[in-house]
């Protein structure tokens, strides 16, 4: 079973003025992180005016793009078992909380990170600009956390926002702040690496994934990421400000499973 997950006390400061935070920035999206600061502090004497005009520009950023997982399904597509498109058939039996890694783990590089995936668990559709098709269990959420927010990262951001993110005023706020965020070359970031994650909760419904990866400077940190079930697969749902991402907090191995080789 899974360790509880203590608290550790917070990097002293604000946790986005910190190197170790700004070094691994390519890989948690620190220049979105940043947007969006800017986004929900910035003080306006119309609130409605402002989320009016962010939603219609996350319209405008997601028009014309469709895929599998799209709302509302447009391509009639979801034929399969669970709402699922047919071509989309991962082993949904094991509902177990994980407590080791998948045994089939293989790490795959995407957007130059190399993320934990597997052939029964997810993602099963690798070949199109989005990754996905994960199994309706704990670990095909657990993979789901790691996977789906590094494809944001990359340049079919977009696909991967309209597909793979749950719409709402989360997204909105998400696809308008990194349409305005400046571009990261990660080949040429010092990243950190996935080593290791827990599940805070997890339902058939909804599951929030604490990833642990290394800190370029040193040490450990920790996040979290939440997925939600939804048009046949899980997609991410951002937090209330668009952050894809908790809080960043310094973190121990011994609080997390470990990812194998």
């Amino acid at each position: 079973m899974f360790r509880s997950i203590r608290r550790k006390d917070p990097v002293d400061g604000p946790f986005y003025k910190q190197r170790g935070w700004i070094n691994s920035a390519g890989f948690l999206g620190f220049l979105l992180v940043m947007a969006l600061i800017a986004l929900v502090s910035g003080t306006t004497t119309d609130t409605s005016t402002k989320e009016s005009e962010v939603a219609a520009g996350s319209r405008d950023m997601l028009s014309g793009l469709s895929g599998p997982l799209s709302p509302g399904d447009p391509q009639e597509v979801r034929s399969g078992p669970e709402g699922r498109p047919a071509n989309c058939s991962p082993d949904d039996r094991d509902a177990s909380l994980p407590t080791t890694t998948p045994k089939d783990l293989r790490w795959q590089k995407l957007v130059a990170i190399m993320v934990p995936t597997s052939p029964t668990a997810g993602p099963l559709q690798t070949g199109s600009s989005v990754w996905w098709c994960f199994a309706h269990t704990p670990t095909g959420a657990v993979l789901a956390a790691h996977v789906i927010p590094v494809q944001l990262s990359g340049i079919t951001w977009r696909s991967a926002a309209e597909q793979q993110v749950v719409p709402g005023k989360p997204r909105d706020r998400f696809v308008t702040a990194k349409a305005d965020a400046e571009a990261t070359d990660l080949e040429k970031s010092p990243i950190g690496r996935f080593v290791g994650f827990s599940l805070a909760s997890y339902s058939a419904e909804s599951a929030t994934v604490r990833l642990l990866l290394t800190n370029p400077s040193g040490g450990y940190l920790s996040t979290s990421v939440s997925v939600h079930w939804r048009d046949g697969d899980w997609k991410v749902a951002p937090y209330a400000d668009g952050s894809l991402y908790s809080s960043v907090q310094q973190a121990k191995p011994g609080d997390f499973t470990a990812w194998g080789k």
